[in-house]
C-alpha cells in the first residue's frame, strides 16, 4: 500500500497555515482572450510574507522560465513560450491509482519547463497517474487562447473567451450552483467588456483581493501578457505601485532570484506586517534550538536519500528522493528534480526541522548513523506520520534552485541572529527601565510622611 501523505510534508503548493494558525486559501486566477490580447490575472491569498522570484535560462530540454512562489515553493510562472501555470487550494479530492506511471517529482513544475502549449500539458498530465489527495487544482494558459483546469479526477477546459478559477470544484459545480463571490465578481467583469486589457485584469484583481484579520490575505498578484511574454507583479494587493518585467530580457540576463518585497519597497503595511510574522517564526525557531550545531558539520549529511518503499504522495507532486546539500553555513532540503528548496534549521545533533512559514504541521528531520558515527540515513516526522529514507550517495542529485539560501534567507544568519539580539536589548533595556522605576517609586515612598 503506497503511503500517503495528507498533510504537506516537504513540497507545499498552498500552504495552510503560519506558525500553527489556519489561513483561508482564497486565491483567484482567470485568463481571457480577445482575439488580440491574451492574458492571465492571478491574487495569491495565503499568510507567508517572504515572496520569491526566480528567472531561469533555457538549459537542455527545459524552456527558460519565470517562477514565483513562497520561500523554495513554486506557486505559478510562465515559460518563454508564453505558458502560464497557477496552483489554486480546493477541498480534498481523493484520486485513485491507475495502470499509468508515477512521475517521479513535482508535475505541475515540470510542465512549465518542458511543455509550450495547453495541449501538451493535457498529454503530459493524461500520461501519469497522480493518485493520492489532491489539495489545489492546477491552471495552465497558452499563447495561443487556451487554457485548462486540472481538479484531480477532472478536466475543465476554456470555452468561452475566459476561464475564471477559485476555490471549489468546478467540475462538480453547476453554473447555477455557484457562490464564490470572488468567481462570479470576475467573471461578470469578463463578461462585461469586449476588449481585455492589463488595466482591466488589474481593476478585477484588486476588486477581489482578500484582507484576513491578522494581516494575511493577497500577498502577492500578478498579470502575464502571453503575446508580450511580459510580468507585472503587485506587492500586497497595492495595484499603484506595480513592477514590470520582459520575460526575454530578464532570461538573457541569465539566472537570478529576488524577493518581491526588495523590488516594491513602497509598501509601509506590507513591511509592518511581514516583520511581525518573521519576528515571531525567528524566536520560534530560535527557542527550538537546544544546542548549537557547527556548520562544518553539515558536510556529512550531504547526498541523496532514498524513500524505503513506495513512494511519499502529495500531489502534484511524487518524492522517491530527496537530497540534502549545504550552502555555506546553512543546510537545504531539495525535495525533486525541479529543485524544491527548504532550509533546515538544527534543533541539536543530528536533529533538524524545516524552517519555512509555509509548512503545516512542522517538519522534523532526524539523520541517522551507523555504529562508526557515518551518516545511513534520515527520518522525516510530519503530523504524526513517520518516513525513513536511506542514504544512498554521497554527492546529492538535485539542486537547490539558483541562488536559494545564499540571496534567499529565510533564518540561518539572516535573521535569527539579528532577531535575538534585538531580543536581548529589549530585555536589557526593560531590566533598567523596570529598575529605574523601582528606585523612583523608593525615593517617592521614604520621602511620605
Amino acid at each position: 500500500m503506497i503511503r500517503l501523505l495528507a498533510v504537506a510534508a516537504i513540497v507545499v503548493l498552498s500552504a495552510a497555515s503560519v506558525l500553527g494558525a489556519s489561513i483561508p486559501q482564497h486565491c483567484t486566477t482567470f485568463a481571457g482572450s480577445d482575439g488580440t490580447s491574451i492574458l492571465v490575472g492571478n491574487n495569491e491569498d495565503c499568510g507567508n510574507p517572504v515572496i520569491n522570484l526566480w528567472f531561469l535560462p533555457a538549459d537542455g530540454e527545459r524552456y527558460g522560465r519565470f517562477l514565483i512562489g513562497t520561500e523554495g515553493t513554486i506557486q505559478g510562472g510562465m515559460n518563454e513560450q508564453g505558458l502560464v501555470f497557477d496552483s489554486l487550494a480546493i477541498p480534498l479530492v481523493g484520486v485513485p491509482f491507475n495502470d499509468r506511471p508515477l512521475y517521479d517529482g513535482m508535475w505541475s513544475v515540470r510542465a512549465l519547463e518542458t511543455c509550450a502549449t495547453v495541449e501538451e500539458v493535457v498529454a503530459f498530465y493524461e500520461a501519469y497517474a497522480m493518485p493520492g489527495p489532491w489539495t489545489s487544482k492546477l491552471f495552465f494558459a497558452d499563447a495561443t487562447g487556451d487554457a485548462v483546469l486540472l481538479e484531480g479526477n477532472a478536466v475543465v477546459r476554456k470555452e468561452e473567451r475566459f476561464l475564471v478559477s477559485t476555490n471549489f470544484l468546478q467540475s462538480e459545480t453547476a453554473p447555477e450552483g455557484i457562490t464564490c463571490e470572488r468567481f462570479l465578481s470576475a467573471t461578470a467583469s469578463l463578461e462585461g467588456h469586449d476588449v481585455y486589457s492589463a488595466e482591466l485584469f488589474r481593476d478585477i484583481l484588486d476588486a477581489v483581493h482578500v484582507k484576513y484579520d491578522d494581516g494575511a490575505g493577497t500577498v502577492y498578484s500578478t498579470i502575464y501578457d502571453l503575446g508580450a511574454r511580459s510580468i507585472t507583479c503587485y506587492l500586497y494587493a497595492d495595484f499603484e505601485h506595480p513592477i514590470v518585467f520582459d520575460l526575454g530580457s530578464e532570461l538573457a540576463a541569465g539566472a537570478r532570484a529576488w524577493k518581491l518585497d526588495h523590488l516594491l519597497t513602497d509598501n509601509e503595511a506590507f513591511y509592518a506586517w511581514r516583520d511581525r510574522k518573521l519576528e515571531t517564526f525567528a524566536r520560534q525557531m530560535a527557542s527550538s534550538q537546544e544546542s548549537p550545531v557547527h556548520p562544518e558539520s553539515f558536510r556529512a549529511y550531504t547526498g541523496q536519500y532514498a524513500v524505503q518503499g513506495e513512494p511519499i504522495l502529495n500531489p502534484p507532486a511524487t518524492l522517491s528522493s530527496v537530497s540534502i546539500v549545504p550552502v555555506g553555513n546553512r543546510l537545504s532540503l531539495v525535495a525533486c528534480p525541479e529543485s524544491i528548496s527548504y532550509e533546515l534549521f538544527p534543533v541539536r545533533g543530528d536533529q533538524f526541522r524545516v524552517a519555512t512559514l509555509s509548512n503545516s504541521p512542522d517538519l522534523d528531520v532526524a539523520f541517522l548513523r551507523a555504529d562508526d558515527g557515518a551518516v545511513t540515513g534520515m527520518r522525516l516526522v510530519a503530523a504524526g506520520a513517520e518516513y525513513t529514507l536511506d542514504r544512498v550517495g554521497g554527492e546529492p542529485k538535485f539542486e537547490p534552485l539558483e541562488e536559494f539560501m545564499a540571496e534567499l534567507p529565510t533564518l540561518g544568519d539572516g535573521l535569527v541572529g539579528p532577531v535575538l539580539e534585538s531580543g536581548r536589548r529589549r530585555s536589557v533595556w526593560i531590566g533598567a527601565l523596570a529598575l529605574a522605576a523601582g528606585l523612583v517609586a523608593l525615593v517617592v515612598a521614604l520621602s511620605l510622611p
